[in-house]
């Protein structure tokens, strides 16, 4: 019997549903925001200012927001230079997490590397010393 007849006679109606996971919001779209919000609305180019990020990079993370409804295109800004002028973005007003968040976990995690790496170096000294002895 070949294989797609044993897949037609299985019945798919007792399959679990796939979970559906929470997706966390990247720490660069957070912090995006926080900076949209604070200028009500922005170039590309002023934020990656302000964050001391590239332009290029940012022009990503502007898209995905963009498409999740985060952040809508105003249009051109009116600039005094002669030239194509960049559009502007501003912030929906859609909640998204507080940054700060991220960084708290992150606080914790060296925390805990921390403590780690004071009990290893302390364990290297106790044999160092106890090696003295012994020679």
């Amino acid at each position: 019997m070949r294989g797609n007849q044993n897949y037609a006679r299985q019945d798919l109606s007792t399959r679990a549903r796939p979970k559906r996971t929470h997706k966390v919001m990247p720490l660069k779209q957070r912090v995006v925001l926080e900076a949209l919000k604070r200028r009500r609305h922005a170039t590309i180019r002023s934020i990656a200012e302000d964050l001391e990020k590239s332009r290029d990079v940012l022009k990503h993370t502007f898209a995905s927001l963009e498409g999740q409804g985060y952040v809508e295109r105003l249009g051109k800004s009116k600039g005094t230079l002669p030239g194509p002028q960049p559009d502007m973005y501003r912030w929906t007003g859609k909640s998204f997490p507080p940054s700060s968040e991220i960084t708290a976990k992150v606080e914790e995690k060296a925390r805990v590397v921390a403590t780690a790496v004071d009990v290893l170096i302390a364990g290297m000294q106790a044999m160092c010393r106890v090696g003295r002895i012994a020679a």
